[in-house]
């Protein structure tokens, strides 16, 4: 590697180390601002994917992920607005910037949250992304970060549909005002587009590249804190809400409180989403190298 490439690399992980402290400093610097999970992940996590997944798949299969995530998702978003499947019947509030009936910024949470769960999943799975001639691997991959994923949406949902309705349910649901279908959607969309981009993986297994920052332990350590900091962006929220004893009424003519709301939200971050992330930095310091070979 030249002079030049070593500074560009060194460069790009000045930005993710500022990404990951920008977020930090916003979810507590906003913690007031019920949608400041959302935006961030919005516009840190998409902005650090671009700066970590070229690293490891090159710019091509970056670009695919991206487009798959992005393509999938809206596409069953939209069908489910019009259809109920599969998600259910919802509607977005937003009206602006929207593809059809699916505001634009839902595909690009789609892309952050997928990238930082395929990455947690990789980990967990010991760099399965790089042993995919291993067949268990094609399919455990996919189906590992998908559950990650949906983790997400198990923490957000609550909060983000039921008592700020970013998203309506027009008929309720059990798990705090959202339908066990939404979760079913949720991981039928995410596993479909994680396993073609696996499939695609699989075959250019000889062409990724092999860059001596992906052995680094640091490098790996970037999405975890990056995925551990949104968990603690619900942490911070649930300190600032918690006494809100505001009843709300959805749809389906459910009460809901929403200290209890949020509450909810951390609870479940605690044993799903944070369970996740301590796995992968298990796995990530167990072993003195990184074996991505």
């Amino acid at each position: 590697m030249n002079k030049d490439e070593l500074k560009i690399e060194k460069w790009s992980n000045v930005v993710r180390w500022l990404l990951i402290a920008i977020y930090g400093i916003a979810i507590v610097a906003l913690a007031d601002w019920h949608n400041v999970s959302s935006t961030m992940i919005l516009i840190v996590g998409a902005i650090f994917m671009l700066f970590h997944a070229p690293k490891r798949y090159g710019w091509k299969s970056t670009l695919v992920f991206m487009a798959l995530a992005f393509g999938v998702s809206t596409i069953f978003e939209d069908i489910s607005i019009h259809t109920g499947f599969p998600f259910g019947n919802y509607h977005y509030s937003s009206v602006v910037a929207n593809i059809d009936q699916v505001p634009f910024p839902v595909g690009i949470i789609y892309i952050a949250v997928s990238y930082l769960s395929w990455s947690l999943g990789t980990l967990i799975l010991n760099h399965a992304d790089r042993h995919l001639d291993k067949k268990i691997n094609v399919f455990a991959l996919p189906a590992v970060s998908t559950f990650i994923m949906c983790q997400f949406d198990l923490v957000i949902d609550p909060i983000t549909a039921t008592y700020t309705n970013a998203w309506i349910w027009e008929d309720g649901g059990g798990f705090n005002g959202v339908p066990l279908v939404n979760f079913l959607g949720w991981y039928l969309t995410c596993y479909i587009f994680m396993q073609i981009f696996t499939i695609y993986l699989a075959k250019r297994q000889s062409k990724l590249p092999n860059k001596p920052e992906i052995r680094s332990k640091q490098y790996w350590l970037q999405p975890v804190l990056l995925y551990i900091f949104i968990c603690c962006g619900y942490i911070v929220q649930y300190i600032a809400n918690v006494s809100d004893r505001t009843k709300i009424v959805d749809l389906a003519g459910n009460t809901w409180i929403v200290g209890n709301l949020f509450e909810t939200s951390v609870t479940v971050m605690i044993f799903t989403m944070l369970f996740s992330a301590v796995l992968a930095l298990v796995n990530l310091f167990k072993g003195k190298t990184i074996d991505i070979n």
